[in-house]
């Protein structure tokens, strides 16, 4: 009798941010499949996802390429990657700078087949967490894009994107790579750098996990612990609005 005094559950985004993750993810679930979220594979930062030895080269780039490329179903061979340094490129965002490229057309194989070519900014060779998180999204734009589901000039496509790395399985890497900070050193100076990473801030990363999990019937997903605090926390607060709506 005292259920009235219960607060219900509050969704950890506003409402607008809550209708678009909701709306999307129904979106990704017509063109992709009602199933295919309750079907993946979720990914973490294990040695069982990623087994081989990373040493931040251009092969080992291209290694965890072919495995995140094999977890979101598209055949790695259809990408040419390469290394590019951002300082070097006209026309950046130099504030937001960039972790990745995409190109629907980049380049031919030897047999004449067009590739779609994908880079990489010189600076994610050295964060694996970082590159598995680029890499998602920029194979999600071949999904989207490439495939012929939206066009380049689509307003949300970017966050779409890495709302699709989450429908896939993927969005532990891109929700723990939304703050990335490390320390530096050069000569007798030191420091620490924070740089944000993808277009979901960390709480909507939490609400879209949280949407992923509750999709897949998970109300507390063993995964869950993989998952960094400040997206933890709004993904089970999501879980439980979802739960009690």
């Amino acid at each position: 009798m005292w259920d009235f005094l219960r607060s219900r559950p509050i969704c950890p985004v506003d409402e607008d941010h809550q209708k678009w993750v909701d709306g999307r993810f129904r979106w990704l679930q017509e063109q992709l499949g009602e199933q295919r979220p309750r079907e993946v594979r979720v990914v973490l930062p294990t040695p069982e996802f990623f087994p081989d030895t990373y040493n931040g080269g251009l092969k080992d780039a291209q290694a965890i390429l072919v495995r995140v490329a094999g977890y979101m179903n598209v055949d790695p061979a259809r990408f040419k990657l390469f290394i590019y340094s951002e300082s070097r490129l006209q026309g950046m965002d130099r504030e937001n700078g960039s972790a990745g490229l995409y190109l629907h057309e980049g380049g031919k194989d030897p047999n004449g087949k067009t590739l779609a070519a994908i880079g990489i900014e010189s600076s994610q060779l050295g964060d694996p967490l970082s590159l598995v998180a680029t890499l998602a999204h920029e194979i999600g734009h071949e999904i989207l894009i490439g495939q012929g589901r939206i066009t380049p000039d689509q307003p949300d496509h970017e966050p779409l994107t890495d709302l699709l790395t989450v429908f896939l399985g993927m969005g532990i890497f891109g929700g723990n790579a939304t703050i990335r900070d490390r320390g530096w050193s050069s000569g007798g100076w030191a420091g620490w750098q924070t740089r944000r990473l993808g277009y979901l801030d960390q709480r909507t990363f939490g609400y879209a996990l949280a949407r992923f999990a509750w999709t897949r019937g998970e109300s507390s997903p063993s995964w869950i612990k993989s998952v960094r605090p400040d997206v933890r926390a709004p993904l089970k607060a999501g879980l439980r609005f979802l739960s009690g709506r």
